[in-house]
């Protein structure tokens, strides 16, 4: 918190980012990725993604300073490399990738520093989900 008294979000403060999804009503479960750093398994409206931590202290793995969204989906219905670039033209600070084995990952970054103010957050949570229900509707039956 500020000293306004405003409540922050910020990936310096994985718990509390892990707080700040569970009372947007999102389930927030704190693991560490193969490196380490933190990661969040989030459920956000029915999709299964997770929130990892970027640019932490290499030793300890704290202090991190941005956070991504990521969700991986695998197509019911053909997605190509121009439907990628499509998606990512008109979804505003999403980032969409097709692997070798045709899966489709979103990514969605959000720099959050000593802080950002909870309503921000909550923003970015909602575009991501958005994003997310846009990409569904192209990916699956």
């Amino acid at each position: 918190a500020t000293t306004s008294g405003a409540v922050t979000v910020s990936a310096v403060k994985p718990d509390g980012v892990a707080v700040a999804l569970q009372n947007l009503g999102y389930k927030a479960e704190l693991a560490k990725d193969a490196n380490g750093d933190p990661l969040i398994n989030t459920d956000i409206g029915g999709w299964q993604a997770a929130l990892l931590f970027y640019e932490c202290n290499e030793k300890t793995h704290d202090g991190c300073q941005s956070l991504q969204f990521v969700a991986n989906f695998t197509p019911e219905k053909k997605f190509t490399a121009d439907d990628a670039v499509r998606f990512n033209r008109n979804t505003r600070f999403a980032s969409v990738s097709l692997d070798k084995d045709q899966s489709v990952m979103m990514t969605w970054d959000v720099v959050t520093g000593k802080g950002i103010d909870l309503e921000v957050f909550s923003n970015a949570v909602d575009m991501f989900r958005s994003a997310m229900d846009t990409l569904g509707t192209e990916v699956f039956k």
